[in-house]
């Protein structure tokens, strides 16, 4: 990075695809603390999509509350700018969001950022994909400018770091995981100053296929109700993917799950995980991770937060046709391990029966499905 005004930009997505066949609810909280929004404002660029498939914009919606109401971390406020000082000198970091238009792919950047307390912002949309990736979804990057004002060598590193510690505060979000570090030493008014700035989990984007077919353009209406099972309130369709499983999977992408320096600072080995909720959960990290793809290996298996029957977990990289997935308690481990809190945190028994569902059902040796 260049940096007296620095930009440095990194917008990360991941991809997912999966499996599931049951019914739809998940568990009833005292409490919600986070609040996915969801913003159709790109819709209109694909003929109001959600807004004409109430089905489709309903099964998103359950997706975002469900994930809400499992995560009950506070998250601060965000803003535009952070400022430091001390003496007479003052340092402001001033940053942007930079995400992907979810409608046809360029980058759109927020320069006047702002977010309410326990809010994550995913804007929405659907778009053709190549290939047979059914979606895709992360967090946002970020650009970042820095400025300093009054500049004496006496105070600039206390100014700085006052900068630092509101900013880690605000857009960093306070908890939760990292999902991006910045950080690097420049010249102010040929003075040297280092930082190091957090981003949390504030904006994502997410979209799914509309060209199944990969014949190119949006398929047709029958077409895709030939394809996607919308409704997330029956039994998933034999022949058909489930809408609402694969949102499920791609906002815990967008929260930071395969897509943060947080997870990644916790995988050994390329395949290891060594966060303790996960190991306390099933014994054992190894080999629990699918190779550079930010997800579980395919086939892990875990129990769902609403029963405690047994399905293959959210978060690996593959679903199935008729296939329903339910947020279970692999996911909820994972999620505290990237430094949330949630609703409920898993009691002995929960995870004595997880651990032995995971020795006797880890995996699915035969992948199945398309990838999300």
């Amino acid at each position: 990075m260049a940096l007296v005004v620095c930009k440095s930009s990194s917008s990360k997505t991941r991809k997912v695809a999966g499996l599931i066949a049951a019914s739809v609810t998940l568990l009833t909280t005292p409490s919600k603390a986070l609040n996915i929004e969801l913003d159709y404002s790109y819709d209109a660029g694909t003929d109001h999509f959600f807004e004409t498939n109430e089905r489709a914009k309903s099964a998103l919606e359950k997706a975002a509350a469900d994930i809400s109401a499992l995560i009950n971390t506070t998250l601060a406020p965000v803003q535009e700018t952070y400022t430091g000082s001390d003496g007479f000198t003052s340092v402001t970091f001033d940053w942007d969001y930079l995400f992907i238009n979810p409608t046809d792919g360029t980058q759109e950047s927020i320069s006047n950022p702002s977010l309410a307390a326990n809010t994550v912002k995913i804007f929405v949309g659907v778009r053709e994909l190549a290939g047979v990736t059914l979606a895709s979804g992360g967090p946002a990057g970020v650009q970042l400018g820095i400025s300093a004002s009054n500049i004496s060598p006496t105070y600039l590193q206390n100014a700085i770091d006052e900068a630092v510690v509101n900013s880690n505060n605000g857009i960093g979000r306070g908890a939760g995981p990292v999902i991006q570090n910045i950080n690097g030493t420049t010249l102010f008014g040929g003075y040297p100053g280092s930082y190091n700035l957090d981003i949390g989990a504030g904006i994502g984007n997410l979209w799914f296929d509309v060209d199944t077919d990969n014949k190119k353009g949006k398929d047709s209406d029958s077409t895709l109700e030939s394809f996607w099972h919308f409704d997330h309130t029956t039994p998933v369709d034999a022949g058909k993917y489930d809408l609402y499983s694969v949102a499920l999977h791609e906002m815990l992408h967008v929260v930071g799950l395969g897509t943060s320096t947080t997870w990644d600072d916790q995988i050994s080995g390329a395949t290891n995980w060594t966060g303790s909720h996960v190991i306390n959960l099933y014994g054992t990290g190894n080999g629990l991770i699918e190779s550079g793809s930010g997800h579980v290996a395919d086939g892990t298996m875990s129990t769902r937060l609403d029963n405690g029957s047994s399905q293959t977990a959210v978060v690996v990289p593959f679903i199935g046709m008729g296939e329903r997935r339910l947020l279970t308690e692999l996911d909820a481990a994972f999620l505290r391990d990237l430094g949330y809190s949630t609703v409920p945190e898993s009691s002995s028994t929960i995870l004595i029966l997880s651990a032995t569902v995971f020795l006797f059902l880890r995996r699915n040796k035969q992948p199945v499905g398309r990838p999300i």
